[in-house]
């Protein structure tokens, strides 16, 4: 974003807007992918507009936000195949009737211009031919090939660190462990019994995560997982009180990135 387009959009504070598209902002992202996410899990398209409508029915009614939402929801049907009729009678409505310019217009006079360019063109999309019917596929779930206990060591020229499984989160996109680095530091690699009896390192483990002892390892755009960024699984140890039911963090990191901090360290 140019340094102008910057000045011009922290005046704005609609709605968690960061541009003038009709997925610029966070509630219409929110609405697209939701409504995707029913339709890859197989809910029939009634259902699906159902639960959506039940879902953020409060909000297509807000006089502010109510432009954006129900638009995103009427686009992103149509683009899939699947305009539900009132749904686009309703947002046909909504932009006949001028839809959010009034608050564009408050907020920031010189995008006005840019933003009816935006509502003509969700219009165009919603009367115009509309797309076949398209399948949508789950996304694949790449198993991380870990589970609780599963003890990985990364090998340094000072000694190896050794990062334990405390859970594994299995989502719609796959499972992504949560890890704590263990407190050691030999040069060889300790024995099982010294590995069940090792705690958590609790400070500033990689410089990265503060006093959070534990964090989620992620792959990456290419899927490069802890084999591929040099760890290597050195034992399954018995999981401790509480592992089952550990928080997930709100920090994430992924593998290569990961190692490479530890090489620096």
């Amino acid at each position: 974003m140019g340094q102008r387009a910057g000045e011009i959009f922290a005046k704005i504070d609609i709605m968690g807007f960061w541009g003038i598209g009709l997925f610029s902002n966070d509630t219409a992202c929110d609405i697209r992918d939701d409504y995707r996410q029913l339709i890859e899990d197989g809910v029939d398209d009634a259902e699906a507009t159902r639960q959506i409508m039940a879902q953020y029915g409060p909000m297509f009614d807000d006089p502010d936000d109510g432009t954006s939402a129900l638009l995103a929801f009427a686009v992103t049907q149509s683009k899939i195949g699947r305009l539900d009729p009132a749904v686009r009678d309703r947002a046909l409505a909504v932009i006949d009737s001028g839809g959010d310019l009034a608050l564009w217009t408050a907020e920031n006079p010189k995008l006005v211009a840019k933003r009816k360019q935006v509502l003509a063109k969700a219009r165009d999309q919603l009367t115009g031919p509309q797309p076949a019917r398209k399948r949508l596929r789950r996304p694949s779930q790449p198993h991380c090939g870990l589970a609780a206990g599963d003890v990985l060591a990364l090998d340094l020229p000072a000694g190896p660190v050794l990062l334990r499984v405390v859970r594994v989160r299995v989502h719609r996109k796959g499972e992504t462990p949560v890890i704590e680095e263990l407190d050691y530091s030999g040069a060889e690699l300790p024995p099982p019994q010294t590995l069940e009896r090792l705690g958590p390192k609790l400070k500033d483990w990689i410089g990265l995560m503060a006093t959070d002892a534990r964090f989620a390892a992620l792959m990456d755009a290419k899927n490069v997982g802890w084999e591929q960024a040099g760890f290597r699984k050195v034992a399954t140890i018995p999981e401790k009180a509480g592992d089952a039911e550990a928080p997930f963090p709100s920090s994430g990191i992924t593998w290569h990135y990961l190692a490479s901090r530890y090489r620096q360290r």
